[in-house]
């Protein structure tokens, strides 16, 4: 059960806890404006634009989840030499994130997703980058920072957008075996359905279509999620599976504590962008101080519900649950 009791006990413990972010930057550009008429020129809409705001996106909207929720958030990755990189960085210093393991690259852009948006409801979206692994000296730059901060972070969260960071399958399994050498538990938000390169990880949190993409790579058949689910827990050395349904919710798997689905707490559904990120944050973040499996699981439910009602992509915030439940019945809403 979820109360607001249960937040009055876990509140102060927040501020304590600090999780690795290791993952794919993405700097996440709006295009603000109304649509009105069509072109004389050509049948497609003319945008007015009114405003441009940027936000963190990618593995950078997984840490500013973690702030969001008042834990500390490290974040680790690459950006490029270019001005896009600077207000990716000086965005995350804004909100408190730890930004010592983010460092330029010299040899690709940094990874900029540009949307477009007119009434709430998004026209276009562009994308400007370079898909290809790593330089050995970055990924050396990398592993020196990541076992110099390893120590003092409670749990990592790898965030592969397959831009570049995970396209090295040793570099991968190398962050989490040392992780889980130094007792640190590892939640990945995949990309690829080779799940290989995340072996040994504490949980991997695909969407609906990063489960079903892996289950065919696997030559596996049926819809049995509890079956399924055991199998690659057992094949990838996992203590538990997470799945993101959407507008179903979240599907959870544990060994010993068999498949159960949470619904959607969502009231309304504006854009589901970056929700996987919100999910896999607030995850650890009630996962890292200790709450019981199931407790971090609903809360994390609850957090991804808040933010498909916001438009673009956005954290959630602790006063927002806190609201939330409270609204809803507190003691009694979540049994």
């Amino acid at each position: 059960m979820v109360s607001l009791k249960l937040l009055s006990q876990i509140g102060p413990k927040l501020s304590e806890l600090k999780i690795l972010v290791v993952g794919d930057l993405i700097l996440d550009r709006y295009f603000w404006g109304t649509v009105e008429r069509i072109s004389p020129e050509a049948p497609v809409p003319v945008f007015d634009l009114r405003e441009v705001t940027h936000s963190l996106g990618g593995a950078a909207n997984v840490a500013s989840n973690i702030r969001g929720l008042k834990a500390k958030a490290l974040l680790m990755g690459v950006v490029g030499e270019d001005e896009k990189g600077k207000t990716l960085v000086e965005l995350a210093n804004s909100i408190g994130i730890d930004t010592r393991g983010i460092i330029p690259d010299p040899e690709r852009p940094t990874i900029i997703k540009t949307r477009v948006i007119a009434q709430a409801q998004q026209l276009l979206r562009i994308d400007k980058e370079e898909r290809r692994s790593l330089s050995t000296p970055m990924r050396r730059r990398l592993q020196e920072i990541y076992e110099e901060v390893l120590g003092n972070v409670e749990g990592v969260i790898l965030s592969d957008y397959a831009k570049g960071v995970f396209l090295h399958e040793g570099f991968c399994s190398w962050l989490i075996q040392e992780a889980r050498r130094n007792n640190k538990f590892v939640m990945v938000d995949p990309k690829s359905p080779d799940w290989r390169k995340y072996q040994g990880a504490t949980t991997i949190t695909p969407n609906y279509k990063e489960f079903k993409e892996v289950i065919k790579v696997e030559g596996l058949k049926g819809e049995n999620f509890d079956s399924l689910s055991q199998y690659l827990i057992e094949k990838y050395n996992l203590d538990f599976l997470v799945v993101t349904l959407g507008k179903e919710g979240i599907y959870f798997y544990h060994p010993l504590k068999g498949g159960h689905r949470f619904p959607s707490q969502a009231k309304e559904v504006y854009d589901v962008s970056g929700a996987g990120d919100t999910v896999i944050a607030s995850l650890a973040v009630f996962y890292g101080i200790g709450l019981l499996l199931e407790e971090a699981i609903q809360l994390a439910n609850l957090c991804g519900g808040i933010v498909v009602g916001k438009v673009g992509t956005q954290p959630v915030y602790w006063e927002e649950l806190e609201a939330l439940i409270k609204s809803q019945g507190g003691e009694d809403a979540y049994e």
